[in-house]
């Protein structure tokens, strides 16, 4: 099967033109190579075809949350290479790699490839939803993927945009095939006028208690994103009940489903999107997609890109229902806790009242000023992400995308009209030249490479010797520094925000994150007042269920829990309990929320209403995994039959 069916998964972005290197490998091997009797196609329409727009309502309390974080693979460190190469091979969505492909030159560039196209596709997802969404409200977080012997292969933010307060975050990465021996078979790919995007959206835990706070996920990732969810929910329970800072990072969902190989599978609630079960607490399921863009528009790509085939295609109906979600979910909920974490960073002591929900004035005047700065944080950021989108979209590395794009596509239609013998060798070998231009440019040490040396009769030696050389070159110490300056060159330049807070307003002005939050913090110790009461970290909580003691944040009485704040209980089996609003003699009374979860077991549940002596008492809403949620009637822990939800007291956040 012919070049066509190596280079579809192939992308990397050239400094070249519309006679690029990929139609001048297409010609000049065009003698050896046989194409193949099938076709690489796509699908015209998605399964989030037909979602209706709408505007985005945020009856939010907070001015500082951003509404949607959009994480993705941006660069790879040199140590991260082989690891990550590996995990790609062995770890394949759609099938099974043959052991004697997953080593293949051909099969690295691939892996190269997903993180390349990420970083250009990602920008259309963001475009789209910062348009319509307020100023500054949809942040970037690109990611690092790094590999250590500890953690293994793993990946951090390069950017702070996840510390800020978030309604939802999107995992987002396009993905192609391992083996290129299938690539113009059914397996996904990224190549040309075809594009699998992967997709994963969630919002904080108490979001959504009994889907671990995920919303939607495509199939294959959801084993990897509910694992690091549980994960990131035993981390900070953990920490918040033995009273010490939270290290843990949540990787890209991406990377952690490659190290999951073999992992045990485990029966999770899902559904399918827009379904008629849409009421349930599953997680969506979004089918691997392998999506068809627009020709046309993809023929003129380079010299005109007004017109987005990406959005055309997928991203502007994936956006129709990001937004839907938006409106679906309470913000203030979705974000309480992220807000109490960005909070402690300037203000333990204020980040304990805010759980307590004081409304004594020293507290309300602290916390506007709290949030004002962390408001002025998020324009920060927003700036730093307008930065990426200029650099990745509209600037360098956007343009050789483009081009690439353009010259992909034009390849990949006329493999699809021919049908000659194949010569797998010399395929490969183009494509190891590709995929070493590649590596180099994104090393910083390929500008401008000449190509006219190429005829149509090229020797498999010559491929070779210079495939050889630029990988030499491309294996660079410096390569993630150079690639992120490559495709976000305004990222470190002096950005101005002003923030406002009462009556008084202050210009900040820094040339990088780290010098603006230094900057907050230095304002913040400046201007704060003491706070008016006591609001304790240490007092004694319990419920009844579990036979341990728990911890206390809020107010206290003779060292017990004592009116309004968050409570935390773990027991030794792994049993965990989380408990926001009233108390009373150490226990839940009141109005209040109550989350709990079983080890090894899908099934945390979330209670909200009455409590008394430390059970459900009264109306309460109760949401339960792969259940729709109820209004029930208590009485001392029991369920005693159906209530109306107009006797419900809610629990405001």
């Amino acid at each position: 099967m012919a070049l066509a069916r190596f280079l579809i998964r192939f992308d990397s972005p050239l400094r070249v033109k519309t006679n690029s290197l990929i139609l001048l490998l297409a010609v000049s091997v065009m003698t050896f190579l046989a194409a193949c009797a099938g076709t690489a196609r796509g699908t015209r329409s998605s399964a989030f075809d037909g979602a209706q727009d709408t505007a985005v309502t945020d009856f939010s309390m907070s001015k500082a949350d951003a509404l949607v974080v959009i994480r993705y693979p941006a660069i790879i460190h040199t140590d991260a290479e082989q690891p990550y190469f590996h995990a790609f091979s062995i770890n394949a969505i759609g099938g099974e790699v043959p052991p004697i492909n997953r080593t293949k030159k051909v099969t690295q560039r691939i892996a190269q490839s997903v993180i390349a196209k990420s970083n250009y596709y990602v920008m259309s997802l963001y475009r789209e939803l910062q348009r319509d969404l307020p100023p500054d409200t949809v942040l970037l977080s690109p990611h690092i993927v790094l590999w250590d012997r500890e953690k293994g292969l793993y990946s951090r933010p390069l950017l702070a945009s996840e510390q800020i307060p978030s309604v939802l975050t999107i995992d987002f990465n396009v993905y192609s095939y391992p083996d290129p021996t299938e690539l113009m078979e059914s397996p996904p790919v990224t190549f040309g006028d075809l594009v699998t995007p992967l997709l994963v959206v969630r919002g904080d835990r108490w979001a959504q208690p009994a889907t671990q706070g995920l919303v939607l996920t495509s199939k294959p990732l959801l084993p990897a994103a509910w694992d690091l969810s549980e994960t990131a929910t035993r981390n900070e329970l953990g920490t918040r009940f033995n009273y010490r800072a939270n290290e843990w990072q949540r990787e890209l969902d991406f990377i952690h489903f490659l190290t999951q190989r073999g992992a045990e599978s485990r029966a999770l609630p899902s559904k399918g999107l827009n379904e008629s079960r849409g009421e349930l607490m599953a997680v969506e399921m979004y089918p691997v997609e392998k999506i068809l863009l627009d020709g046309p528009l993809l023929d003129n790509l380079a010299s005109n890109y007004a017109t987005d085939p990406f959005v055309e295609a997928f991203v502007g109906d994936a956006a129709s229902s990001v937004k839907a979600m938006l409106n679906a979910m309470d913000h203030d909920r979705a974000t309480f806790f992220a807000r109490y974490r960005a909070l402690a960073r300037f203000d333990p002591e204020l980040a304990v009242a805010f759980l307590a929900r004081s409304e004594s004035e020293s507290v309300r005047s602290r916390l506007q000023l709290a949030e004002a700065l962390i408001e002025a944080e998020r324009r920060f950021l927003g700036s730093q992400s307008a930065g990426l989108f200029e650099g990745a979209y509209r600037g360098d590395y956007g343009n050789q995308m483009r081009e690439m794009i353009q010259g992909e596509y034009r390849l990949i239609e006329q493999r699809r009209g021919l049908a000659r013998k194949q010569n797998v060798t010399t395929a490969f070998a183009a494509l190891a030249l590709a995929g070493a231009v590649y590596a180099a440019s994104a090393s910083g040490a390929v500008s401008g490479i000449a190509m006219q040396g190429f005829s149509g009769a090229l020797m498999l030696g010559s491929l070779w010797a210079m495939s050889s050389t630029m990988e030499t070159r491309a294996e660079s110490a410096e390569m993630s520094e150079n690639f992120l300056a490559l495709i976000a060159p305004a990222l470190e330049r002096q950005i101005s925000v002003q923030m406002e807070w009462l009556e008084s307003k202050e210009r900040i002005s820094a040339l990088g994150f780290a010098e603006f939050r230094n900057k907050t913090l230095t304002l913040y110790q400046a201007r704060i007042r003491s706070l008016q009461g006591v609001y304790q970290d240490d007092c004694e909580f319990s419920y009844p269920a579990v036979r341990a003691a728990g911890r206390w944040y809020g107010s206290c009485r003779d060292a017990r829990a004592d009116g309004r704040g968050y409570g935390v209980i773990a027991d030794a089996s792994g049993q965990l309990v989380e408990y926001l609003g009233e108390a009373r003699a150490g226990v839940p009374s009141g109005i209040g929320g109550m989350v709990t979860h079983r080890t090894g077991l899908p099934d945390a549940r979330y209670f909200e209403g009455r409590f008394a002596d430390g059970l459900p008492h009264g109306v309460v809403r109760v949401e339960e995994t792969g259940r729709k949620p109820r209004i029930r009637e208590f009485e001392a822990g029991i369920d005693v039959g159906s209530a109306s939800e107009s006797r419900l007291d809610r629990l405001v956040f």
